[in-house]
């Protein structure tokens, strides 16, 4: 894929310049190879090796024709010493025009002028732009034809090289890793025999070897695989200096780093994280520093430190790391900004998440990416998902309809495919062509071609039996998930039922003390004195104000649902948002428990720039929340057994960005998988405590709209904490 101005730079002669160039315009469209990443929406991973792998093959293909070749290879070579059919096929390629890149391919190969490996090359590259891997696939299978006697040109045999990094790398994606390991096998020895010694110990090579390895639970060879590889990163930085050289062998280290965090050993994964890190010290600190690839380097170290970090549960290292990620230029990159929708989902940022998705959808829309079976997979569910977590209702449904609009399309568009790539697999036709000539031949050859075709159909209705199955399999799973999301309708419309009832019943009860005590007032023959009219208007007064902070509810509740924006103009200090949230609350003159306030002495100077009202109203919903569930044993079927009276405590504490008020209540707790559901509108997980379960949804979309968060820590033991973070 050559854009035009790298064409005229490689005219006018490469440089170092050019070679920076045109890694960074390769790089602005990685994204086209995003459909490669598995189904386990680890984009990030997948999406850089993949990259790195295609941008190695056109820098390999700009170097072999500028150039002078030992000897012509078909066609005739202009003064960059690129082949005639070379410079037609990447006229097309600029055109991005991927019918015509094909047809272009097409005619040069009819005349004879295009090699089997280069063939291979240029049209694996092309449907992959286009997301047809499964051609791509059927494609690759036909390198096991091509013969060492057949690599005798310089060029062929470096096309062979990197279509084969291409083919390993697919494999690894659609995680058939035993068939990975044996494919580099057989490409060491092949090449071997065209005279390339050590195609297994590279160490993009070997990283994927080692990748298969860990994978296949064989850690003690991949440890060693892993090795080689760093090795062979050792020589070739004794030898080569370029900004290039650190920038690839950072990104093998990186691809060992992710291996590991995503299969859980996080330990084994620190070492290479720590390599990561020195060779970009050493990298920044050369005179011969190429910006751009410092800050790719920078972008790869962080991200690995934030995956790293929360995994391990270090949620605020993996905060600073994604700070750090976010402050490269690489970040602001449309593919990596979908890369970052993973971390975004596991911190429950589904809002930020969502808007990726969008992006990725908009780039998929104009690219006109094939809408099959494992893109649905990869990108749509998980959008639907993000989209749903983010509370976007009507998108979430619009993605629903488009995955049941594509599926019975996508489920053809496979079995097409599968039936073709089973042929290309199998090759059935040239089996039984080979019985026809063979026919002559002794009875023995013939029973045992024979055997042979029988096999081989076996096989083939056998696989096809598996992928029937597993068609059948992905549509049971998208029943279940209709079922799952009916049954939440229905959940959805059980809370507001339960809901209006519980609001009648808080209305009521007060209107009818409201009612009892005014004809109590209104009746003359009642005769009342100072302390009982004291203790009525007492009482009218507070029922009043039940009934008024309900509706205020409500109306908090109906602006969180619009989320709309609220000012921050208001620079106050953290101890002043402390002491109104309580007394607006009232736990500290609550007398069924003990309230207390501590903060840390840096606090005392912090001061933030926020809207003061609404981050009083979050901080005071959650002491009320904390008050209601540390009831005594007056409330129904909560007896206080312990008898020592329940206490409350708020936590003020500060980081180098964020203010913390942490809530911490002796009351009934809240079991880990309602961590989340809590946060819900109408959602009160015991029924025998008041209210209306619209506390927490209200504190936390303020919270958000403030630009922090209101989450529960779960590890809090003893009863509930919740913690609200606001920027400083």
């Amino acid at each position: 894929m050559f854009v035009t101005s790298a064409k005229v730079t490689l005219i006018l002669g490469s440089s170092k310049n050019f070679w920076r160039n045109l890694y960074s315009v390769v790089w602005d469209f990685r994204f086209l190879w995003l459909p490669l990443h598995p189904i386990s929406y680890k984009l990030y991973p997948a999406m850089q090796k993949v990259f790195r792998l295609y941008t190695l093959c056109l820098l390999a293909i700009l170097v072999l024709f500028s150039c002078k070749p030992e000897r012509q290879h078909r066609g005739i070579t202009d003064e960059n010493q690129r082949t005639h059919v070379d410079s037609v096929i990447f006229a097309a390629f600029d055109t991005r025009d991927v019918p015509r890149t094909l047809a272009v391919i097409d005619s040069v190969e009819r005349l004879g002028e295009l090699s089997k490996v280069r063939s291979i090359f240029y049209r694996t590259i092309t449907y992959n732009v286009r997301g047809s891997y499964g051609k791509s696939l059927s494609l690759y299978y036909q390198l096991a034809d091509i013969k060492a006697s057949d690599l005798d040109d310089q060029g062929d045999l470096e096309c062979f090289n990197y279509t084969c990094k291409d083919y390993l790398r697919l494999l690894c994606h659609m995680k058939r890793y035993d068939e990975a390991l044996r494919e580099a096998n057989a490409f060491d020895q092949k090449l071997r025999e065209a005279g390339q010694d050590d195609f297994t110990r590279l160490h993009d090579i070997a990283e994927m070897i080692g990748e298969c390895q860990l994978y296949l639970g064989q850690t003690d060879k991949a440890e060693r695989s892993f090795q080689r590889a760093l090795d062979d990163i050792h020589q070739m930085l004794k030898i080569h200096h370029a900004p290039l050289d650190f920038r690839e062998s950072e990104h093998t280290m990186k691809s060992v780093a992710m291996a590991y965090i995503q299969s859980g050993y996080y330990d084994k994964a620190v070492p290479w994280v720590e390599r990561q890190d020195s060779l970009f010290t050493i990298a920044s600190n050369r005179s011969d520093r190429d910006t751009i690839y410092i800050d790719e380097m920078k972008a790869d170290l962080s991200y690995c430190k934030m995956l790293l970090a929360h995994k391990r549960g270090a949620l605020y290292a993996a905060d600073e790391a994604y700070r750090d990620y976010l402050s490269t230029r690489t970040s602001k990159r449309l593919g990596h900004i979908i890369n970052s929708t993973e971390y975004l989902m596991q911190t429950n940022r589904y809002n930020e998440a969502a808007d990726h998705y969008e992006l990725l959808q908009r780039y998929m829309d104009a690219s006109a990416f094939e809408v099959d079976l494992e893109n649905i997979g990869r990108y749509l569910f998980p959008k639907y998902r993000a989209n749903l977590l983010a509370g976007r209702k009507d998108t979430a449904l619009s993605v629903a309809t488009q995955i049941a609009e594509a599926y019975d399309s996508a489920l053809a568009q496979q079995k097409r495919s599968d039936a073709a790539l089973l042929a290309t697999v199998y090759d059935t036709e040239g089996k039984e062509r080979q019985i026809a000539e063979q026919k002559a031949e002794l009875s023995q050859q013939r029973l045992i071609s024979t055997v042979t075709v029988l096999l081989l159909i076996i096989i083939f209705f056998t696989v096809y039996i598996i992928f029937r199955r597993k068609a059948y399999n992905k549509l049971d799973a998208t029943n279940r998930k209709l079922v799952l999301a009916n049954e939440r309708a229905e959940e959805s419309s059980r809370m507001k039922t339960q809901f209006i009832q519980q609001i009648s019943h808080e209305v009521r009860t007060p209107l009818n003390i409201l009612t009892g005590f005014t004809q109590v007032l209104a009746d003359p023959e009642i005769k009342l004195g100072d302390e009982e009219l004291q203790d009525i208007s007492k009482k009218m007064v507070e029922n009043s104000d039940r009934i008024t902070n309900l509706v205020n509810k409500m109306i908090e509740l109906s602006e969180a649902k619009s989320n709309a924006d609220i000012e921050c103009n208001d620079t106050v200090s953290a101890l002043q948002i402390a002491s109104e949230a309580v007394s607006a609350s009232g736990v500290g003159e609550a007398s069924h428990l003990m309230f207390s306030m501590i903060a840390s002495p840096e606090v005392e100077q912090v001061t933030i720039q926020t809207n003061l009202q609404a981050a009083v109203r979050a901080l005071s919903l959650m002491l009320d929340n904390a008050r209601k569930f540390t009831a005594p044993a007056e409330t129904r079927q909560h007896e206080n057994l312990t008898g020592h009276q329940q206490k409350v405590v708020l936590r003020i504490s500060v980081s180098s960005d964020r203010l913390f008020f942490s809530v911490e209540d002796t009351g009934i707790g809240i079991p880990h998988k309602e961590s989340e559901r809590i946060f819900d509108e109408f959602v009160q997980l015991d029924e025998f405590y008041e209210g209306t379960g619209i506390g927490l949804t209200v504190a936390r979309s303020l919270a958000r709209r403030l630009g922090g968060d209101i989450v529960l820590d779960t590890a809090y033991i003893g009863g509930s904490r919740f913690v609200l973070t606001l920027p400083v």
